[in-house]
């Protein structure tokens, strides 16, 4: 779909692919540039994320650092580590969009190989993201339990009933995060990923 619509605007601009084979490499030209739009998109989309990351994870920790007199500072911890994670998960995926903003490389060959790459680290993003959200809610669950903090006032519950109303709560915070995680991922990455395998499709055809 890329490739065909410069194609059509440089024919519409008076040039004729079939009767000046330079005006070819026009196109794989204008092609690159827009590659190249779309991946600087990717990298703006990635530092966004970083930055409410790292505000939400210092405002999380700060809490629970100062929250019920200190006794849950290990949920700070535990964020911190996630945003430690989440850093070098970060530089390696900013690492690999600046290679497919290579100037100077064959444009085909570098998307082409590039972008199984990123396809894989989405993925993961997408799976780890999930899971976390589970792993976080027992490691809290388990905490709480553990040095016997109230943090609401469920006196008339059990214990056993509690922990499946948390169960429950749980798996739909977990369910919901998936789709919410889709979605995000698909807005400040998928729809690029896709234009950019249009774009390979069509010149590999």
């Amino acid at each position: 779909m890329e490739l065909e619509l410069l194609k059509e605007i440089w024919e519409e601009t008076g040039h004729n692919p079939a009767n000046n084979p330079a005006s070819g490499d026009a196109i794989l030209e204008m092609a690159k540039k827009a590659d190249l739009s779309m991946v600087s998109r990717m990298r703006r989309n990635l530092l966004f994320e970083v930055i409410v990351v790292l505000v939400c994870v210092t405002a999380i920790a700060l809490f629970y650092f100062a929250a019920f007199n200190g006794k849950l500072r290990e949920v700070s911890w535990m964020y911190i580590m996630i945003a430690a994670g989440f850093l070098f998960y970060y530089y390696r995926k900013n690492v690999l969009l600046k290679r497919m903003q290579c100037p100077v490389c064959d444009i085909r060959s570098n998307l082409e190989r590039q972008l199984k790459t990123l396809e894989k680290y989405v993925r993961l993003y997408l799976i780890g993201g999930t899971v976390l959200v589970p792993a976080v809610l027992a490691a809290f669950y388990i905490l709480v339990q553990h040095k016997h903090i109230i943090i609401l006032p469920f006196s008339n519950i059990s214990a056993g009933r509690g922990l499946v109303l948390y169960i429950i709560l749980s798996v739909v915070l977990t369910t919901a995060s998936f789709f919410f995680h889709r979605w995000y991922i698909f807005k400040l990455y998928g729809r690029y990923i896709q234009r950019l395998k249009q774009t390979l499709e069509e010149m590999n055809g």
